[in-house]
Protein backbone atom coordinates (compact mmCIF):
# COMPACT_ATOMS: atom_id res chain seq x y z
CA UNK A 1 0.00 0.00 0.00
CA UNK A 2 1.46 3.45 -0.92
CA UNK A 3 2.89 5.70 1.72
CA UNK A 4 0.17 8.00 3.73
CA UNK A 5 1.17 11.74 2.40
CA UNK A 6 1.92 14.16 5.66
CA UNK A 7 -0.04 17.52 5.53
CA UNK A 8 1.66 20.06 6.78
CA UNK A 9 0.14 21.63 9.89
CA UNK A 10 -0.15 25.19 8.30
CA UNK A 11 -2.37 23.10 5.25
CA UNK A 12 -5.28 23.03 7.81
CA UNK A 13 -5.14 26.99 8.70
CA UNK A 14 -7.90 28.23 6.73
CA UNK A 15 -5.79 31.02 5.03
CA UNK A 16 -8.17 32.90 2.44
CA UNK A 17 -6.01 31.87 -0.42
CA UNK A 18 -6.13 28.13 1.15
CA UNK A 19 -9.82 28.18 1.75
CA UNK A 20 -9.95 29.03 -1.97
CA UNK A 21 -8.60 26.58 -3.29
CA UNK A 22 -10.22 24.34 -1.55
CA UNK A 23 -13.59 25.37 -2.12
CA UNK A 24 -13.23 24.97 -5.18
CA UNK A 25 -12.67 20.86 -5.12
CA UNK A 26 -15.78 20.96 -2.35
CA UNK A 27 -17.33 22.28 -5.22
CA UNK A 28 -16.24 19.97 -7.81
CA UNK A 29 -16.57 17.02 -6.32
CA UNK A 30 -20.25 18.63 -5.02
CA UNK A 31 -21.15 18.61 -8.77
CA UNK A 32 -19.80 15.74 -9.63
CA UNK A 33 -21.52 13.60 -6.79
CA UNK A 34 -24.76 15.07 -7.91
CA UNK A 35 -24.71 13.87 -11.68
CA UNK A 36 -23.21 10.45 -10.50
CA UNK A 37 -26.06 9.91 -8.41
CA UNK A 38 -28.47 11.05 -11.33
CA UNK A 39 -27.23 8.52 -13.85
CA UNK A 40 -27.37 5.85 -10.85
CA UNK A 41 -30.39 7.03 -9.43
CA UNK A 42 -32.73 8.68 -11.81
CA UNK A 43 -35.63 9.18 -8.82
CA UNK A 44 -32.51 10.61 -6.45
CA UNK A 45 -35.07 13.56 -5.89
CA UNK A 46 -38.31 12.09 -5.41
CA UNK A 47 -37.31 9.84 -3.15
CA UNK A 48 -35.83 12.25 -0.51
CA UNK A 49 -38.99 14.26 -1.03
CA UNK A 50 -40.81 10.28 -0.88
CA UNK A 51 -39.88 9.26 2.79
CA UNK A 52 -41.03 12.47 4.67
CA UNK A 53 -44.31 12.41 2.88
CA UNK A 54 -44.59 8.53 3.63
CA UNK A 55 -44.38 9.44 7.23
CA UNK A 56 -46.15 12.60 7.31
CA UNK A 57 -48.98 10.58 5.86
CA UNK A 58 -48.68 7.48 8.53
CA UNK A 59 -48.67 10.36 11.28
CA UNK A 60 -51.68 12.24 9.59
CA UNK A 61 -53.69 9.22 9.97
CA UNK A 62 -52.57 8.40 13.14
CA UNK A 63 -53.48 12.37 14.29
CA UNK A 64 -57.00 11.75 12.48
CA UNK A 65 -57.69 8.77 15.07
CA UNK A 66 -56.52 10.32 17.77
CA UNK A 67 -57.79 14.05 17.26
CA UNK A 68 -60.05 14.49 14.00
CA UNK A 69 -59.54 17.74 12.74
CA UNK A 70 -56.87 19.69 11.45
CA UNK A 71 -57.44 19.20 7.32
CA UNK A 72 -54.57 21.16 5.16
CA UNK A 73 -52.47 23.16 8.58
CA UNK A 74 -52.08 20.04 10.27
CA UNK A 75 -50.55 18.26 6.46
CA UNK A 76 -48.14 21.55 6.06
CA UNK A 77 -47.50 20.95 9.77
CA UNK A 78 -46.13 17.74 9.40
CA UNK A 79 -44.55 18.31 5.64
CA UNK A 80 -42.74 21.02 7.05
CA UNK A 81 -41.17 18.65 10.41
CA UNK A 82 -40.34 15.71 8.35
CA UNK A 83 -38.71 16.95 5.13
CA UNK A 84 -35.98 19.45 7.45
CA UNK A 85 -35.34 16.58 9.55
CA UNK A 86 -35.16 14.67 6.49
CA UNK A 87 -32.34 16.93 5.45
CA UNK A 88 -31.05 16.69 8.88
CA UNK A 89 -30.54 13.15 9.14
CA UNK A 90 -29.21 12.65 5.70
CA UNK A 91 -27.17 15.30 5.27
CA UNK A 92 -25.40 14.14 8.53
CA UNK A 93 -25.34 10.46 7.56
CA UNK A 94 -23.63 10.81 4.62
CA UNK A 95 -21.41 13.91 5.87
CA UNK A 96 -20.15 10.75 8.72
CA UNK A 97 -19.32 8.79 6.06
CA UNK A 98 -17.08 10.95 4.08
CA UNK A 99 -13.82 10.59 5.01
CA UNK A 100 -14.22 6.20 5.49
CA UNK A 101 -15.47 6.32 1.84
CA UNK A 102 -12.36 8.35 0.79
CA UNK A 103 -9.62 6.65 2.28
CA UNK A 104 -8.38 5.64 -0.95
CA UNK A 105 -7.80 8.99 -2.13
CA UNK A 106 -6.63 10.52 1.04
CA UNK A 107 -3.97 8.08 0.50
CA UNK A 108 -2.42 9.99 -2.90
CA UNK A 109 -3.50 13.61 -1.72
CA UNK A 110 -2.72 15.54 0.90
CA UNK A 111 -6.05 17.42 1.50
CA UNK A 112 -7.56 18.24 4.72
CA UNK A 113 -10.10 15.59 5.80
CA UNK A 114 -13.05 18.47 7.00
CA UNK A 115 -13.17 17.98 2.63
CA UNK A 116 -15.00 14.58 2.42
CA UNK A 117 -17.89 15.20 5.26
CA UNK A 118 -18.33 18.71 3.94
CA UNK A 119 -19.58 17.63 0.29
CA UNK A 120 -21.42 14.94 1.57
CA UNK A 121 -23.53 17.69 3.52
CA UNK A 122 -23.85 20.17 0.60
CA UNK A 123 -24.63 16.97 -1.86
CA UNK A 124 -27.86 16.32 0.77
CA UNK A 125 -28.33 19.96 1.31
CA UNK A 126 -28.71 21.07 -2.90
CA UNK A 127 -31.11 18.06 -2.73
CA UNK A 128 -32.99 19.47 0.39
CA UNK A 129 -33.39 23.13 -1.11
CA UNK A 130 -35.00 21.63 -4.92
CA UNK A 131 -37.41 19.24 -2.99
CA UNK A 132 -38.16 22.33 -0.22
CA UNK A 133 -39.08 24.84 -3.10
CA UNK A 134 -41.70 22.35 -4.18
CA UNK A 135 -42.89 22.13 -0.44
CA UNK A 136 -43.18 26.07 -0.47
CA UNK A 137 -45.50 26.23 -4.00
CA UNK A 138 -47.20 22.98 -1.95
CA UNK A 139 -47.68 25.36 1.46
CA UNK A 140 -48.73 28.23 -1.14
CA UNK A 141 -51.16 26.26 -2.55
CA UNK A 142 -53.12 24.82 0.01
CA UNK A 143 -53.25 28.64 1.37
CA UNK A 144 -50.18 29.37 3.25
CA UNK A 145 -48.41 31.46 0.43
CA UNK A 146 -45.01 33.50 0.98
CA UNK A 147 -45.42 36.38 4.15
CA UNK A 148 -43.18 38.89 5.89
CA UNK A 149 -41.93 36.69 7.97
CA UNK A 150 -40.52 34.87 4.76
CA UNK A 151 -37.51 37.29 5.55
CA UNK A 152 -35.81 34.88 8.08
CA UNK A 153 -35.66 31.51 6.15
CA UNK A 154 -32.48 31.89 4.89
CA UNK A 155 -31.73 32.76 8.56
CA UNK A 156 -33.02 29.20 9.53
CA UNK A 157 -31.60 27.22 6.72
CA UNK A 158 -28.30 28.58 7.38
CA UNK A 159 -28.71 27.38 11.09
CA UNK A 160 -29.93 24.13 10.99
CA UNK A 161 -27.44 24.05 8.03
CA UNK A 162 -24.30 25.20 10.55
CA UNK A 163 -25.80 22.48 13.46
CA UNK A 164 -25.40 19.82 10.19
CA UNK A 165 -21.71 20.70 9.58
CA UNK A 166 -21.10 20.63 13.28
CA UNK A 167 -22.34 17.90 13.50
CA UNK A 168 -20.88 15.82 10.55
CA UNK A 169 -17.02 16.24 11.23
CA UNK A 170 -16.32 14.95 14.29
CA UNK A 171 -19.35 11.66 13.16
CA UNK A 172 -17.10 11.39 10.04
CA UNK A 173 -14.12 11.16 12.10
CA UNK A 174 -15.37 8.74 14.35
CA UNK A 175 -17.22 6.57 11.88
CA UNK A 176 -13.48 6.20 10.40
CA UNK A 177 -12.30 4.48 13.27
CA UNK A 178 -15.18 3.09 14.38
CA UNK A 179 -17.83 1.49 12.27
CA UNK A 180 -20.24 0.02 14.57
CA UNK A 181 -20.96 4.35 15.52
CA UNK A 182 -22.90 4.76 12.12
CA UNK A 183 -25.33 2.43 12.87
CA UNK A 184 -25.82 3.52 17.13
CA UNK A 185 -26.39 7.54 15.56
CA UNK A 186 -28.85 5.90 12.84
CA UNK A 187 -30.35 4.46 15.85
CA UNK A 188 -30.47 7.73 18.03
CA UNK A 189 -32.01 9.61 15.06
CA UNK A 190 -34.83 7.66 15.16
CA UNK A 191 -35.60 8.50 18.78
CA UNK A 192 -34.47 12.05 18.17
CA UNK A 193 -36.90 12.49 15.37
CA UNK A 194 -39.96 11.56 17.39
CA UNK A 195 -38.75 13.93 20.18
CA UNK A 196 -37.77 16.98 18.14
CA UNK A 197 -41.55 17.46 17.08
CA UNK A 198 -41.11 16.45 13.32
CA UNK A 199 -44.53 14.53 13.62
CA UNK A 200 -46.49 16.82 16.34
CA UNK A 201 -46.46 20.64 17.58
CA UNK A 202 -44.43 21.93 20.13
CA UNK A 203 -47.92 22.27 22.20
CA UNK A 204 -48.92 18.99 22.80
CA UNK A 205 -45.25 18.65 24.69
CA UNK A 206 -46.25 19.18 28.55
CA UNK A 207 -45.14 21.96 30.18
CA UNK A 208 -42.96 20.15 32.89
CA UNK A 209 -40.88 18.62 29.77
CA UNK A 210 -40.71 21.88 27.49
CA UNK A 211 -36.92 22.06 28.97
CA UNK A 212 -35.78 18.52 27.63
CA UNK A 213 -37.51 19.03 24.84
CA UNK A 214 -35.85 22.35 23.38
CA UNK A 215 -32.74 20.83 24.58
CA UNK A 216 -32.67 19.16 21.28
CA UNK A 217 -31.64 22.05 18.68
CA UNK A 218 -33.91 20.74 15.97
CA UNK A 219 -37.11 20.94 17.67
CA UNK A 220 -36.17 24.89 18.09
CA UNK A 221 -35.74 25.27 14.83
CA UNK A 222 -38.61 22.80 13.19
CA UNK A 223 -40.71 25.05 15.30
CA UNK A 224 -39.09 28.14 13.42
CA UNK A 225 -40.05 26.76 10.19
CA UNK A 226 -43.85 26.29 11.27
CA UNK A 227 -43.87 29.49 12.83
CA UNK A 228 -42.81 31.29 9.39
CA UNK A 229 -44.80 29.67 6.92
CA UNK A 230 -47.98 28.65 9.19
CA UNK A 231 -48.07 31.70 11.63
CA UNK A 232 -46.51 34.42 9.51
CA UNK A 233 -43.96 34.61 12.72
CA UNK A 234 -40.62 35.48 13.05
CA UNK A 235 -38.89 32.59 14.22
CA UNK A 236 -37.47 32.79 17.75
CA UNK A 237 -33.65 34.05 17.91
CA UNK A 238 -32.86 32.35 21.19
CA UNK A 239 -33.26 28.91 19.18
CA UNK A 240 -31.67 30.21 16.02
CA UNK A 241 -28.49 31.06 18.52
CA UNK A 242 -28.88 27.83 20.36
CA UNK A 243 -28.78 25.59 17.23
CA UNK A 244 -25.83 28.03 16.41
CA UNK A 245 -23.57 27.80 19.21
CA UNK A 246 -23.79 23.70 19.04
CA UNK A 247 -23.20 23.97 15.30
CA UNK A 248 -20.20 26.26 15.56
CA UNK A 249 -18.82 24.37 18.80
CA UNK A 250 -19.09 20.94 17.70
CA UNK A 251 -17.96 22.35 14.11
CA UNK A 252 -14.89 24.07 16.24
CA UNK A 253 -13.72 20.63 17.91
CA UNK A 254 -14.18 18.27 14.47
CA UNK A 255 -11.76 20.74 12.88
CA UNK A 256 -9.63 20.10 15.64
CA UNK A 257 -10.20 16.72 15.60
CA UNK A 258 -8.95 16.70 12.28
CA UNK A 259 -6.07 18.45 12.19
CA UNK A 260 -4.83 16.42 15.21
CA UNK A 261 -5.15 12.82 13.05
CA UNK A 262 -4.38 14.09 9.87
CA UNK A 263 -1.14 12.42 9.35
CA UNK A 264 -2.14 9.51 10.80
CA UNK A 265 -5.32 8.54 10.76
CA UNK A 266 -4.48 6.16 7.26
CA UNK A 267 -2.47 3.71 9.11
CA UNK A 268 -4.93 4.06 12.28
CA UNK A 269 -8.02 2.87 10.72
CA UNK A 270 -6.19 0.43 8.30
CA UNK A 271 -4.26 -1.16 12.02
CA UNK A 272 -7.88 -1.27 12.85
CA UNK A 273 -9.19 -2.85 9.95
Amino acid sequence: MPAEIHSRPGTLALRLGEWSRYRDIVWYRVLAGLKSEARQNFLGYVWFLLEPALTTAIAYIIYSLIAPGGGRERIVMLLLGTLTWQWFESAVTLGSLGIKSKLHIMMHFPLPKYIFPLVGVFISTWKFLCVFVVLLVFCAAAGYPPNSAFIYLPLVLAAQLMLIIGLALPLAIGVAYFNDLLTVTNSLFRLMMILSGAVFEASKVPPTALTYFYANPMAGLIESYRDIVLYHMPPHLAALGYAMVWGLGLGAAGLLWCRHIDGTILKSVNFNA
